[in-house]
C-alpha cells in the first residue's frame, strides 16, 4: 500500500528528491493522515474532557440569576423530566425561553432560541431552524428538585442556578464534542496547509544556488514526506503533554528540510 511506501519515503533522506514524482493526490492523502496522526492526541483530550465549553447557558446565569418560581411539582431524577401535571410551564432569560414539560416534537419550526425540557430529552433550537438534542439529561449527574431551585436564596441560589445551567450545556455533550473537533481538525490542517506553502517557498530560494532544481509543486511534496517521522514522534508527545505536540511537529519538519538541503542538495542539483 502506498502509505507505507510514503512513510519508508519519509525517512529515506538520500533519496528525497526522486521522491517528489509520486502523485499529487496520494501526496495529498498521506498529508491528511499524517496531520490526523499529529493531532490525535489532542483529538483524544477534547473527547476526554467534553469538548469546549459553550457557556452561553451557564454565563448567562452567573451573569443574572433568573428569577423563575419553578413548578414544585417537577424534578429531574433518573435520566428524565418528571412532572406530576401536564402543565407547560415557560420562563425568558437573556433572549432564550426554556419551557418546562413540553410534550411536543415540533421543535424544528420554532422561530425563536429557546430550551426545551422534555420527558426524557432536551433541545436546543436557535431560532433559525438549527437545533440539538440532549437524550436521558446526562449532563445531570444528580437528582435536581425544583422545589430546592426556588426554596434556595442568595448565594445558594447563585450556585444552584449556575450548576443548573452547566448541566444544560453538559447534555448536549456530543454536539459539542463533534464541533470542537471539526474546528480543531480544520483549524490545525489549514495551518498545517500553509506551513507547507512556506516552507516550500523558502526551499525554491535554494534554487538560486543551481542550475536546475525542483519545481515548486515537488518542493510541496518533499515538505509533505518530512511530515513522516515529526508526526510519529509528536504523537508520543502528545500523550504526554498535548499541546506542546505541535510544536514537536514543525519543528521536526524544519531540521528534516534543513538537513536534506545541507548534506544531499549539493550532490543532487547543479
Amino acid at each position: 500500500m502506498f502509505i507505507i511506501r510514503f512513510f519508508k519515503h519519509s525517512v529515506d533522506y538520500p533519496n528525497y528528491f526522486e521522491h517528489t514524482k509520486e502523485k499529487g493526490w496520494k501526496v495529498f492523502i498521506f498529508f491528511i493522515l499524517v496531520s490526523l496522526i499529529s493531532l490525535f492526541p489532542m483529538n483524544l483530550l477534547i473527547v476526554q474532557e467534553d469538548g469546549w465549553k459553550l457557556d452561553f447557558i451557564e454565563q448567562s446565569f452567573i451573569a443574572e440569576t433568573p428569577d423563575w418560581q419553578l413548578p414544585d411539582d417537577c424534578q429531574i431524577t433518573a435520566s428524565e423530566l418528571v412532572c406530576s401535571t401536564d402543565t407547560v410551564y415557560s420562563y425568558e432569560h437573556n433572549d432564550i425561553t426554556y419551557i418546562f414539560n413540553i410534550n411536543t416534537d415540533e421543535y424544528t419550526d420554532s422561530d425563536e432560541k429557546s430550551i426545551l425540557f422534555m420527558e426524557n430529552k432536551i433541545v436546543y433550537t436557535n431560532g433559525e431552524g438549527a437545533y440539538m438534542i440532549g437524550y436521558d439529561y446526562k449532563g445531570f449527574d444528580d437528582s435536581l428538585s425544583f422545589r430546592s431551585l426556588n426554596l434556595a436564596t442568595g448565594e445558594n441560589r447563585e450556585q444552584m442556578y449556575e450548576d443548573f445551567g452547566a448541566s444544560i450545556e453538559t447534555s448536549f455533550g456530543n454536539y459539542i464534542i463533534f464541533y470542537t473537533l471539526l474546528v480543531n481538525i480544520g483549524t490545525s490542517i489549514g495551518l498545517y496547509a500553509f506551513f507547507v506553502l512556506v516552507m516550500s517557498l523558502v526551499i525554491q530560494l535554494f534554487r538560486f544556488g543551481y542550475s536546475s532544481f525542483l519545481t515548486f509543486r515537488q518542493t510541496m511534496k518533499m515538505v509533505v514526506f518530512s511530515m513522516g517521522l515529526p508526526s510519529i514522534i509528536s504523537l508520543v508527545v502528545g500523550f504526554i503533554e498535548p499541546t506542546f505536540a505541535p510544536v514537536i511537529f514543525q519543528f521536526g519538519i524544519g531540521i528534516i528540510l534543513m538537513v536534506v538541503m545541507l548534506k544531499y542538495g549539493k550532490k543532487t542539483f547543479k
